[in-house]
């Protein structure tokens, strides 16, 4: 008899496999993230394929298999349809879902990260005002935290003195902070940062989605935010 257990998963990417499959990637409460093949899902009876939409909360039971495991059914509990009737939501989420799938590895579980996921999910689907476009940014800058790679805001990676005002740069070889007086000759991967972008940094460290939803942010530090988020996110991947 097939071995088979049920979880709680979000839905991250799907991809037609052979004839009439699918193979679906999800991140689940209790196994991490996995690679599943749900049978028979492209074909126009098919129960399945409306419950593995991308950006979605389902209840599933999975059948362990010789080498992959199969999705023996899946249950909708949140399809997030405020996300995917609004483009601008739809694009963050998108966004927020293609950095999670590229940075989590298979088989690593951690309820906290599945728990972070969700919530981000959920706080997406409910808003009412979009106020300004560094949602992605700041998801991807809370998930590194969160994987170990919490970048030093507040003291010198050179001197270890703490930060003070003006003259400041962002190190990315070291992660984080480093002063005027320590500033490398070459410069190499040395980005200049802003007193206000490292202000707004440690709010995104140190505060839920909530409390981010009120901060005033002008255009020219939105991108000066981008370009240094994704630098760092970028030098984590290399």
């Amino acid at each position: 008899m097939e071995e088979t257990y049920a979880t709680k998963a979000i839905i991250l990417n799907r991809i037609p496999w052979r004839e009439d499959d699918i193979k679906v990637s999800l991140y689940s409460v209790d196994q991490g993230r996995l690679e599943l093949i749900a049978r028979g899902a492209r074909k126009m009876k098919s129960k399945l394929a409306g419950h593995i939409e991308p950006i979605s909360l389902v209840k599933v039971m999975i059948v362990r298999g010789k080498q992959l495991d199969y999705l023996g059914s899946a249950i909708n509990e949140d399809g997030y349809l405020s996300i995917k009737n609004d483009l601008a939501k739809l694009a963050i989420a998108g966004q927020a879902i293609n950095v999670f799938n590229r940075l989590i590895k298979p088989a690593e579980t951690d309820k906290e990260l599945f728990n972070y996921l969700r919530d981000f999910l959920n706080f997406i689907d409910e808003l009412k005002i979009i106020k300004h476009q560094l949602w992605p940014d700041f998801f991807i800058l809370k998930l590194l935290d969160k994987l170990g790679y919490r970048p030093e805001l507040h003291n010198c990676l050179g001197c270890s003195k703490k930060i003070t005002p003006q003259g400041n740069q962002f190190d990315l070889n070291r992660g984080g902070l480093i002063c005027k007086n320590c500033v490398p000759v070459d410069k190499l991967n040395i980005l200049t940062i802003s007193d206000n972008n490292i202000k707004i940094l440690r709010e995104v460290i140190n505060n839920d989605f909530e409390k981010l939803n009120n901060l005033e942010i002008d255009k020219q530090l939105v991108k000066e935010i981008k370009k240094i988020i994704g630098s760092f996110y970028q030098f984590y991947l290399e």
